[in-house]
Formats: C-alpha cells, sequence, structure tokens
C-alpha cells in the first residue's frame, strides 16, 4: 500500500503518529509524511519521507470574537460545564486549524493545493491526517484513497460535531444546516476543491485512536484503538545522562508547542525552580532562554538543557513537572513516573489533569497564582509517598492495553481495502 500521512505544521501533532508510520514502513508499506516546509526537517529526522507542501505567502485572517462567539451560541454548553471550559479553552486553535487552509483574499492556498496535487500524483490507497488538517480529507477524496483522521489528544472536533447534530435536533436551538458554524468554518476548505461540508469529510472513514479507553470520547464514530507508543524527537544520549543520577531525579518540561505559544518568561519556571532550590533532588529542566526569562536564578542542583527527548531522559526520573499536554503525560506514563501538571486552561490539559487525579498517578495545580512554596510540596508528595507510583503503574497498564502500531498494520490493511475507491 501506499500511505500519505498529513499534518498540521506542529512536532506535537507529528510525534504521535511516527511510531505508525514506522510500523507500516516494516511492513513494506509505502509512507509519506505531508506537511508545511517548516516542518520537513522534523520529519526527516524521524527517518521518514517527507513531502513539503510550502508555506502561506499571507497570515491567516483570525477569527473574530464575533465569530468565536457565534460558535459558542450555537454549542450553548452548560455554562461552567468541563465541555464549555474545554471548548472555551480551545476554540481559537480549533478556528485557528482550519483558517491556516483558507484561501486567502486573492484566492491563494498554498497549503491546500500542495497537499491535494501530491495526493492526485502519488495516488495514495490510504491517507491518514490530523484533524487540525482537515484538507487531509480532501486529499484523500480526490485520491480515492480510503480516510482515516490520527488523534493526537481529545477528540474536539468529533465532541463539535455531536454537539451541533443534537442542537441541530432540537428545533428551537436556532441550529440549521444553513446556521451550521463548523460547516461554514470549513467550507472555505472543501468548496475549494468543489466538495460540500459532510460528516465523511469532517470524520473521514474512521479514526485511529492512541488515547486510553478510560479517557470519554463522543460516542457513535468508528474508532481503531492503537497504543500510544511516545516519539519525542531524537538526538545523541548526552554522557551524562548515562550515568544513574546520585539523587532523585525530575524533569521539567513545558513540551515543545508551549515555546511558540508564550513569548517570553514562563512563571512556572521561575516557580518550580524557586521551589526545588532547597531540595535534594537533582533537576533536568528542558526549557529555552525565553521560558527562562532575563537573568533567572538556576539553582545548582538544576541543569538546562534547551532539547532533549523525553524518551530518554525519562526512565532515569522519580517525577515530573509540565504543562499537562499529552505528549509529555504519556512519554512519563511509558516509564510509570509520577506527574504534577502546571497547568493552564488550554485543551489538553483539562483532560489530562482529570484522568491522572482519577488513576491517582499524580496531582495538579493552575498556572495562575502558582507559589514555589505550594510546588515544593507536591513535589514532595510525589517523591516520598507510594500511591502515585501505584497510580503511575495503573496510567501504565491503561496505556498498555491497547494494540501497538505493529498490531495495528492488518487491521489498517482491511480497512483501506474496504474504503478506498469510494470518494
Amino acid at each position: 500500500m501506499r500511505i500519505l500521512i498529513a499534518v498540521a505544521p506542529l512536532p506535537a501533532h507529528l510525534y504521535p503518529g511516527v511510531p505508525l508510520a514506522w510500523a507500516l514502513q516494516s511492513a513494506g508499506h509505502e509512507v509519506r509524511v505531508a506537511s508545511n516546509d517548516s516542518l520537513v526537517e522534523h520529519i526527516t529526522a524521524a527517518g521518514l519521507t517527507a513531502v513539503g507542501i510550502g508555506e502561506r505567502t499571507s497570515p491567516p485572517v483570525p477569527a473574530t470574537d464575533e465569530e468565536l462567539e457565534r460558535f459558542s451560541d450555537a454549542l450553548a454548553f452548560e455554562a461552567g460545564s468541563d465541555f464549555d471550559r474545554l471548548f472555551r479553552a480551545t476554540r481559537f486553535y480549533l478556528m485557528a486549524a482550519y483558517t491556516r487552509y483558507h484561501p486567502d483574499a486573492e484566492g491563494r492556498q498554498e497549503l491546500a493545493d500542495g497537499l491535494v496535487e501530491a495526493a492526485r500524483n502519488w495516488r495514495p490507497d490510504l491517507v491518514i491526517w490530523d484533524p487540525a488538517c482537515p484538507v487531509g480529507a480532501v486529499a484523500a477524496r480526490e485520491a480515492g484513497a480510503a480516510s482515516a483522521r490520527l488523534l493526537w489528544g481529545p477528540d474536539y472536533f468529533g465532541w463539535i460535531r455531536k454537539r451541533l447534530v443534537e442542537r441541530a435536533a432540537d428545533p428551537a436551538s436556532g441550529v440549521t444546516a444553513a446556521t451550521d458554524p463548523l460547516a461554514a468554518a470549513l467550507a472555505p476548505v472543501f468548496g475549494r476543491f468543489g466538495h460540500e461540508f459532510s460528516e465523511e469529510l469532517l470524520l473521514g472513514d474512521f479514526t485511529v485512536d492512541p488515547l486510553p479507553s478510560q479517557l470519554p470520547r463522543p460516542e457513535g464514530l468508528r474508532r481503531v484503538p492503537m497504543r500510544w507508543v511516545p516519539y519525542t524527537g531524537a538526538v545523541p544520549v548526552p554522557p551524562w545522562l548515562s550515568q544513574p543520577p546520585a539523587r532523585p531525579r525530575v524533569c521539567l518540561s513545558l513540551g515543545v508547542t508551549g515555546r511558540t505559544v508564550h513569548d517570553g518568561r514562563d512563571e512556572r519556571v521561575a516557580a518550580v525552580l524557586e521551589a526545588v532550590a532547597g531540595m535534594d533532588v537533582e533537576v533536568v529542566a528542558t526549557v529555552n532562554a525565553d521560558q527562562l526569562g532575563p537573568d533567572p536564578v538556576v539553582p545548582d542542583n538544576v541543569r538546562i538543557v534547551d532539547f532533549l527527548p523525553l524518551t530518554q531522559v525519562m526512565p532515569t526520573c522519580a517525577a515530573i513537572v509540565h504543562h499537562g499536554g499529552f505528549g509529555t503525560f504519556f512519554a512519563a506514563a511509558a516509564h510509570r513516573v509520577p506527574q504534577l501538571i502546571i497547568g493552564e486552561d488550554l485543551g489538553s490539559a483539562l483532560n489530562s489533569t482529570r484522568y491522572l487525579e482519577a488513576r491517582g498517578a499524580g496531582v495538579t495545580l493552575h498556572a495562575e497564582g502558582l507559589t514555589a512554596a505550594e510546588v515544593g510540596k507536591q513535589l514532595e508528595r510525589l517523591l516520598t509517598e507510594p500511591s502515585f507510583r501505584d497510580g503511575a503503574a495503573a496510567v501504565h497498564a491503561d496505556l498498555t492495553a491497547a494494540p501497538s502500531p505493529g498490531e495495528l498494520v492488518p487491521v489498517l490493511e482491511r480497512l483501506t481495502a474496504q474504503y478506498r475507491g469510494r470518494g
């Protein structure tokens, strides 16, 4: 088979699919990964064949406050509910995922055109696409390929669609096919190639889901469970990491995407560094100069490393402090490491924190009003209370219960044969 994997230009969206791409290649299939030119280096560094589809020559027009409020009004989640908080925290990023592929004022859309052209020319049998790269569904349709979404976190897109369908069934809601904000947001992406909004284009033929079954997900979609096998990049192992730590090792990471979201000093970094100054631990902080800010106070027991793959450092750690992203969460879970999440109201953290606490695998704090004293107190608990190790083992068991990427290959072969050629 030929498999084209299409991802939005973020390493955090590429990495969850890398082990699956390896498994497909190892089974003898041809695999190519398509994204913006800016991601090509990350793709080839993972040992995969990259297809660069260009870059936008004009910035996408962000959604207006009015458009975002219309979206919120259409969903009408109960104020203060988990779904209301989740969507209000993520709606800007969801809309940005779509507008990235909208045509500009002159009708140009290099990214969408580049991806669809690559699919038409290469004729893959299966297109696996990132939900934040909705033009991947169009590429599959245009190539006559089977179409599969690959999740990198909670199925925001599925939840929203389910809710809008429920609302449209209520005449009093005011939500109709003509007022559906999701259809309106995707109309410029689908319509550019002569396709109308549909459930099939939005959600694909099936969804490859790497989240443990204990996490909530919308019902009614064809899902293919897959074990999340962490891949977090690759660099040579530094000599110091080859030596066992003399004291409990704690990792501090705010994820690869966080470096682009935050501009300048991150107060969470400062609070953690202050908290660990008097503790009998060794800290590896994978943060950059911007996150540290000017004139940072770095204790003697802290090693600052601009970048280090979590898959290298996690096996040596007794705990991790992080932002709540699922890539980081599962890199720790794969090695049964207790976690302290310092979250903000941004998408994944709202889900990972609930799951972490329910399994007893760690504790969570909110970034707002964060103090070094509270960080130190909770980190001490992680290192001394055995229950957190038990909870981390439970999350590890959840994680490894699903089929590995290698075990998924024959499943994808069967589904591809079932769905390709229907577009």
